[in-house]
């Protein structure tokens, strides 16, 4: 009988889909290789060159999509950008090789409100997605002028999906305006000086959840987006395991990718219940059979919970 049950779980590994997370941000090409992939998720933060027919083509399967929009940068191939005069920009981001754009401008908001929003809005998507506003502690002269020009998008187009990411210090001031935030480099980051993905530690880890305690204070929809490299099974499995703790503690919905946000990514933490989360810093470093990872790890945990069981024995 034993063997019987071993035979069926191990066809079950193979046959059952992969389950995806509820959110995906992703900034790849979407096409018919593709599409059927990404159409699993509920929401989806994608570029706002994606072709239109992409877009309707998800809509129809009920995904909801969102259109990227920096609200303090310009890298120069958005269909806004020719007209950004010279004279509002402030500064270059080096590691991204993008302009820094005075976001307390009148020109600014002006282009933002009546060029890239509804430019994204005319592709069909269903709202936008503010990145760079932690641009604020850059320039804490103008952090009253992000805020403003967040109102504005809200109160122009009332009934749009916005989804604010990180922009912190202006969190309780923006949160009345959007939909979700997205907490990105939640526990994990990439290190661009070392080019190595990383765990944050002490008083940076310390920071992390601070902020962390703030959104769920703030009982704004947190969507979380951690760090790591796909193809290092070892590495997905040791920040999955992290990660999975701390988004069950703070109630966080989580996708891991990696830094290009070229490859689809999944969520580690899909089929968890918080009984099967580690609970304390100590059964992290554990080996256990609750675990997040990549590979046949992945399939064994979306397995249903019974055969999990049987199969870890």
């Amino acid at each position: 009988m034993k063997r019987y049950l071993t035979f069926i779980v191990f066809i079950l590994i193979f046959l059952q889909p992969l389950v995806y997370a509820s959110f995906a941000v992703y900034y790849g090409d979407v096409s018919p290789s593709n599409i059927g992939e990404l159409s699993k998720f509920n929401l989806l933060i994608l570029s706002p060159l994606v072709g239109e027919n992409y877009i309707k083509e998800l809509k129809a399967k009920n995904v909801t999509v969102v259109g990227y929009l920096s609200l303090a940068t310009i890298g120069g191939w958005e269909p806004w950008a020719e007209d950004v005069p010279d004279s509002i920009i402030i500064g270059h981001w080096e590691t991204w090789n993008e302009k820094e754009v005075d976001f307390s401008s009148p020109q600014w908001m002006d282009i933002v409100l009546n060029e890239a929003v509804p430019y994204i809005l005319s592709k069909g998507f269903d709202g936008v997605f503010l990145d760079n506003l932690d641009y604020v502690d850059k320039y804490p002269e103008k952090r009253e002028a992000m805020v403003k020009l967040i109102k504005a998008i809200r109160e122009k187009y009332p009934d749009i999906v916005i989804v604010a990411n990180r922009g912190f210090s202006i969190t309780k001031e923006i949160a009345p305006y959007v939909d979700y935030v997205l907490f990105e480099d939640f526990i994990t980051y990439y290190d661009f000086n070392d080019n190595k993905y990383k765990i944050y530690q002490d008083g940076d880890l310390q920071w992390v959840l601070a902020q962390a305690e703030m959104l769920k204070k703030l009982k704004v929809k947190v969507l979380a987006l951690s760090y790591v490299d796909l193809d290092n099974e070892k590495e997905v499995e040791e920040f999955s395991k992290i990660v999975c703790k701390y988004a069950d503690e703070y109630g966080f919905e989580v996708y891991m990718a990696d830094i290009t946000l070229q490859r689809i990514g999944f969520n580690p933490c899909e089929n968890f219940t918080k009984s099967q989360v580690a609970s304390s810093e100590a059964k992290i470093g554990e080996e256990n059979k609750n675990i997040c990872g990549s590979g046949s790890i992945l399939l064994v945990i979306f397995l249903p919970r019974s055969l999990r069981e049987l199969i870890l024995r």
